[in-house]
C-alpha cells in the first residue's frame, strides 16, 4: 500500500521532518480531521479554530519522544514519561 503524506488542506509533505507527525484523540480526528489522510499540524489546528492543549494529544511515544513541538505542548510530567515508557514496554 502506498501512502500518501500530503496534507490534505494544504499540500504540503507531511513526511519530512518531525513536526507533522503527530496524533490527536479519536474525538477530534473524527471531528477535524480528514479520516484516512494526512494533516500538517498546522492546518489540523485552523481545522479545530483553537490553539492545541495537553488533552489533544493522547500519550504515545509519537508525541511525547519523535514530535518537539507536540512534546512542549503537553510538556509530559517525568512520572507521565515513566508511565508511557511502561506500558510501551509490554
Amino acid at each position: 500500500m502506498n501512502w500518501d503524506f500530503t496534507c490534505k488542506d494544504c499540500g504540503i509533505n507531511t513526511n519530512k521532518g518531525k513536526t507533522n507527525f503527530y496524533a490527536v484523540t479519536e474525538e477530534l480526528w473524527k471531528k477535524h480531521g480528514v479520516g484516512q489522510g494526512m494533516l500538517c499540524l498546522e492546518c489540523f489546528r485552523k481545522r479545530l479554530g483553537r490553539d492545541f492543549k495537553k488533552e489533544d494529544f493522547p500519550p504515545c511515544y509519537l508525541n511525547y519522544f519523535d514530535n518537539p513541538v507536540v512534546r512542549e505542548i503537553i510538556n509530559p510530567t517525568e512520572e507521565e514519561v515513566k508511565s508511557l515508557l511502561l506500558k510501551l514496554e509490554k
